[in-house]
C-alpha cells in the first residue's frame, strides 16, 4: 500500500483577512445612494437652490433595514462558507458584522479590499432591491441582477489565484 503525497509547507498556508461593517456604515450608503436633488415648481422661491428629500431611513424603518441587512449578511455568510473561520457572518448588538476569511496563500495581493468593496456591495444592494419590491418593481428586479452579478464577482475574486491549485494524488 502507497502512501498519499503530502503537501508541501507554503501550500498549507493561509492568508488571514478581517472584514468588518458596521450597520451605521451600511445605513450612511443606503442614504447616499436613495438621496435626490429634487427641483421646486416655483424656480424663484428663496430656496430653491437647496431643497432635497430622503427617500429611505427614517425611524419607522429601522428595523426593517436591519432585518434586510441580516438577510444579505446570511446570504454572504453561504458565499463565504468555504472560507470563512468559525461561525457564520451576522450582525452583533452594537450593530458589528465582522469575519475571518481564511484564504489560500495563492490568493491574488490586495484581495481583502477588493473583497469588502463587494461584500459592502451586496449589502447595499440587496437591502435596496428588497425596499423597491412594493414601490417600482422594474427598480427592484435591476438592483436584485446587480446583486446577482456582484455575487458573481466575488466568487469569481476568491477563486483567482497567483499560480495553479494543487491538489493531492494517489501515486500509484
Amino acid at each position: 500500500m502507497k502512501k498519499h503525497k503530502e503537501f508541501p509547507e507554503e501550500c498549507r498556508k493561509k492568508i488571514c483577512v478581517q472584514l468588518c461593517f458596521t450597520r451605521e456604515e451600511l445605513r450612511d450608503e443606503l442614504l447616499k445612494r436613495t438621496t435626490y436633488i429634487a427641483v421646486p415648481m416655483q424656480t424663484d422661491a428663496p430656496d430653491a437652490a437647496d431643497w432635497s428629500e430622503r427617500l429611505l431611513l427614517t425611524a419607522d424603518e429601522d428595523l426593517w433595514v436591519g432585518d434586510r441587512l441580516q438577510e444579505a449578511a446570511d446570504r454572504v455568510s453561504d458565499l463565504l462558507s468555504d472560507y470563512l473561520a468559525g461561525k457564520s457572518c451576522s450582525f452583533d448588538e452594537q450593530g458589528h458584522c465582522c469575519m475571518t476569511l481564511l484564504l489560500p496563500c495563492e490568493a491574488v495581493p490586495g484581495i481583502g479590499d477588493r473583497i469588502a468593496r463587494i461584500i459592502k456591495e451586496i449589502f447595499v444592494l440587496h437591502v435596496l432591491s428588497r425596499w423597491f419590491d412594493d414601490r417600482l418593481p422594474e427598480k427592484a428586479q435591476y438592483l436584485a441582477l446587480q446583486c446577482r452579478e456582484a455575487e458573481e464577482l466575488l466568487r469569481a475574486r476568491l477563486n483567482r489565484r497567483t499560480r495553479p491549485i494543487v491538489r493531492p494524488y494517489r501515486a500509484l
